[in-house]
């Protein structure tokens, strides 16, 4: 009598055993019942405290289903394609990336070279590169800006942008001449905050127009940036007329007129001429120091008249 009083209770100590086991397995309670023979309320009675509260087992069929998830989203696999092939709902495989912690994947791990050229030859309006080439020819050589550019040729500044991008034409610093010409209108007589109707004489007007700025910066560009008496480079800068500027003023302009000298020896050669507006200066020739001018220097006779 006892020995089969033992032998029930060994049995059950091992079905309980073998149920809790199932349970932690993320087999069901009706699965558990079916396995055992016993009664599914029997079994859930058996698996109390396996799992958390409110924690659902994970079938084994959605293990699987995760690892399969888990590597075809890795190799950059859309969660619709993996829809399509498994035949579990998007929104469900959406649900068991958020529990695996799957970061989401970019939008560069799905496009292709094969769909991004598909793409520009359905969409582009320059599949033949024709308004390429005309946009790297305006910026560089015309040196317009790219709304300029975009204006032009019909389309928009960011796809202006990205055709000299891809043509590997660095982005332009600073302002272009048209820019720049735009900026001077806006704040030009009565538009200026502190304009006093004009009191400006001529020759500032003139040294301060952006004709001379341009000037001068081709010539600081032409001689490196180098005095060209010192060969001091860099620091305070002038731009030298040759020819006087008020004796030909249809030179003022000229950038072959134009020598760049630092401050120091700008000041001391019309100190020593006598004056930088009242004394008439020939052509003038820096004299030989231990900087060499990049061109020949012609041989002109300097002239003072006080």
């Amino acid at each position: 009598m006892k020995s089969s009083t033992y032998t029930s209770r060994d049995l059950r100590s091992k079905k309980i055993a073998l149920a809790r086991k199932l349970r932690t397995e993320g087999r069901l309670t009706r699965e558990i019942g079916e396995a055992l023979g016993i009664s599914q309320p029997t079994a859930s009675a058996w698996t109390i405290g396996v799992l958390p509260h409110k924690t659902h087992a994970v079938p084994q069929t959605k293990k699987q289903m995760l690892q399969t998830l888990h590597r075809l989203y890795e190799e950059g696999i859309p969660i619709t394609r993996i829809a399509s092939v498994t035949g579990i709902p998007a929104g469900t495989l959406y649900g068991w990336r958020l529990q695996l912690g799957l970061p989401r994947n970019r939008r560069s791990v799905y496009v292709t070279d094969e769909i991004r050229q598909r793409s520009r030859a359905q969409f582009s309006r320059d599949s033949d590169g024709r308004l390429a080439a005309e946009a790297a020819r305006l910026y560089e050589q015309e040196e317009r800006s790219t709304p300029e550019i975009a204006k032009a040729l019909g389309v928009t500044p960011p796809t202006v942008s990205s055709w000299l991008k891809a043509a590997g034409i660095e982005a332009r610093q600073g302002f272009t001449v048209s820019t720049r010409e735009k900026l001077r209108q806006a704040h030009l007589g009565p538009k200026q905050w502190n304009w006093k109707g004009g009191i400006t004489p001529d020759r500032v007007r003139v040294r301060i127009s952006l004709d001379m700025k341009l000037a001068r910066e081709a010539c600081f560009k032409r001689d490196d940036y180098t005095c060209r008496d010192c060969g001091q480079r860099g620091g305070k800068l002038n731009a030298h007329h040759t020819w006087p500027f008020q004796s030909y003023p249809q030179l003022k302009f000229e950038v072959s007129n134009l020598l760049t000298l630092c401050k120091h020896c700008h000041d001391a050669f019309h100190k020593a001429a006598g004056g930088h507006v009242h004394p008439t200066i020939g052509p003038f020739i820096p004299p030989k120091k231990k900087y060499e001018v990049r061109e020949p220097r012609a041989k002109y006779a300097i002239r003072m008249a006080a």
